[in-house]
């Protein structure tokens, strides 16, 4: 009996199955705004302990966003790293908008943080760009892993 039950957990060709493979991987967003400053900020790293590692002096007047502002019950995205997001959506996380309005910092190997940063005027559009990721379906996330295997393979 113990035979055939370690057959069927090696042998599951669901999606989930395919997806847990990579179970260790998650992204976790963090949206800040200041309104002095007129900028927006999305940072994201693969463990929220690399939040510490968020410059202090360039956000410290920054008011983090909840996710009720946000309108999404989580902030973060299950079986896909960082890396995983930027190397299939860009840099700019797939949300349109002018390149020369955006800064972005990639520290995903340095620090583990990856800043994108923009300007009040398109806080609309980074939240719609950030709600579109977490609600990512299982199929769209294994697309992107499935893109990301491909490139390395190359």
């Amino acid at each position: 009996m113990k035979a055939t039950q370690k057959k069927r957990e090696l042998k599951d060709d669901s999606l989930f199955g395919l997806l847990s493979l990579y179970k260790a991987n998650n992204t976790y967003f963090l949206l800040k705004e200041s309104e002095e400053k007129n900028r927006i900020v999305v940072i994201l790293t693969d463990n929220p302990g690399n939040w510490s590692n968020i410059p202090s002096d360039t956000y410290d007047n920054y008011r983090e966003l909840r996710r009720l502002e946000i309108g999404t019950t989580k902030l973060s995205v299950k079986y896909i790293s960082p890396v995983h997001l930027i190397q299939i959506l860009g840099p700019m996380l797939g949300i349109k908008i002018p390149m020369d309005k955006v800064t972005v910092i990639n520290e995903i190997r340095d620090k583990g943080l990856f800043i994108f940063e923009t300007t009040l005027k398109y806080k609309s559009r980074v939240i719609q760009g950030i709600n579109k990721i977490i609600a990512l379906t299982p199929q769209k996330k294994y697309e992107i892993l499935e893109k990301c295997i491909a490139e390395k393979q190359e």
